[in-house]
């Protein structure tokens, strides 16, 4: 069985109106899913193994007979970007929509995007610890003590 798991490290992930947004925390980079993309995503990353969920799209009515190349190339890439690791997550539980695959006609899209980068990098939580939460120490934020005390007295 082929299970994944949201790579935590560097990803951060969230689903808004069926469509899933993933924020490479180390490039700045993100990706957008389609809704059946998104769809089959969750499953993933939830524990669905590929050939549950490839079992599964294979019993719906319209299902193209290049199904499993396209799954295949679609967690390939995933993996590729990173996006996925291998894991020991499992579940039994498939919640795939026949009607998102129907809506996207069985296509995995994901695209990249570049343009908030630099936004994405400047934002401070990257350099938030998961120790300290959204308060981390000053030094976490890549300054010794001694240069944290002496941008202070330069704005005070």
């Amino acid at each position: 069985m082929s299970n994944y798991a949201l790579n935590e490290e560097k990803m951060f992930a969230d689903v808004a109106d069926g469509v899933a947004i993933i924020i490479n925390s180390e490039t700045g980079i993100y990706y957008g899913l389609n809704k059946f993309s998104t769809n089959v995503y969750e499953n993933i990353v939830n524990g669905a193994s590929k050939e549950d969920i490839l079992s599964c799209l294979k019993s719906y009515k319209n299902c193209p007979n290049d199904i499993e190349i396209s799954l295949d190339n679609f967690i390939n890439r995933l993996l590729e970007l990173n996006i996925i690791n291998k894991s020991d997550k499992q579940t039994k539980e498939i919640y795939l929509s026949e009607d998102l695959a129907n809506f996207n006609s069985f296509t995995f899209d994901l695209k990249e995007y570049s343009d908030a980068q630099e936004l994405l990098l400047a934002d401070p939580i990257h350099e938030v610890k998961e120790e300290t939460g959204w308060s981390p120490e000053k030094e976490s934020i890549g300054y010794t003590k001694e240069e944290t005390l002496e941008r202070e007295k330069k704005v005070e």
